[in-house]
């Protein structure tokens, strides 16, 4: 049992280490609200703060494009430029 519950603690841990891997914003900044940030291993996905103190919610672009932080949109994958993703204000 004590077994079980090791493994369910580190699947959580896991998950939320991963989350913060990617760049997801903890949204716990004012001014990250209604913001977007890029998703640092799929580029296209990106996260979205949609409430204060929610964690980011993942979104994908539509199909054939990928997110362009410099932009804040998804753009075409011809357009679009690898840039070394930055952590958001607030991380997960």
């Amino acid at each position: 049992m004590k077994f079980l519950i090791s493994l369910a603690l580190f699947a959580c841990l896991t998950v939320v280490a991963v989350n913060a891997l990617a760049g997801q914003s903890a949204c716990r900044d004012p001014s990250e609200v209604g913001q977007t940030y890029p998703h640092h291993w799929d580029p296209s996905k990106y996260w979205f703060c949609e409430k204060l103190n929610e964690v980011a919610v993942e979104k994908d672009c539509p199909k054939d494009t990928a997110y362009m932080h410099l932009l804040k949109a998804c753009i075409p994958w011809a357009n679009w430029v690898w840039k070394k993703p930055e952590n958001p204000p607030t991380v997960a």
